[in-house]
């Protein structure tokens, strides 16, 4: 597999299936169990609904873009947008409370729980004035 690889998607939740789909065609030449490409997608799917809700405000006019690269034992998905600025604290209260428990109709928070649990590591910065979101993950061999 060449990489990295690159797609743009419309910032319509629409948007989510293909970029599910774009996404497992890259997985599926890597040595990982279907539990390991399942939460790899979770999270890259939360990453785009994130992007798509709350910094593209679903107009699918916009579009983001999502990078992937595979090198050594790390997959990498970088996403970005240049929509409205990732709230930073949000992040780092979910990375606080990640493991407590929360009712299954909290909507604020969530999705990055769920990031964060899926994957080894999230990043999100700034950079002229676009989001970039990371996601990174190791194989185990």
């Amino acid at each position: 597999m060449q990489t990295p690889e690159q797609a743009e998607f419309p910032a319509a939740i629409a948007s989510l299936t293909p970029l599910s789909d774009w996404l497992c065609v890259r997985l599926s030449a890597l040595p990982v169990d279907d539990e390991w490409r399942f939460a790899f997608d979770l999270a890259a799917c939360e990453v785009a609904t994130n992007i798509i809700r709350y910094a593209l405000h679903e107009d699918n006019s916009r579009v983001f873009r999502v990078q992937f690269d595979f090198r050594g034992n790390d997959v990498c998905v970088v996403f970005s947008d240049a929509g409205d600025a990732f709230p930073q604290e949000r992040l780092e209260a979910a990375r606080r409370d990640r493991f407590c428990e929360m009712s299954p109709l909290l909507e604020s928070g969530r999705g990055l729980m769920l990031i964060l649990l899926s994957v080894d590591r999230f990043t999100v910065k700034r950079v002229a004035g676009e989001n970039i979101a990371t996601l990174e993950k190791k194989i185990s061999v």
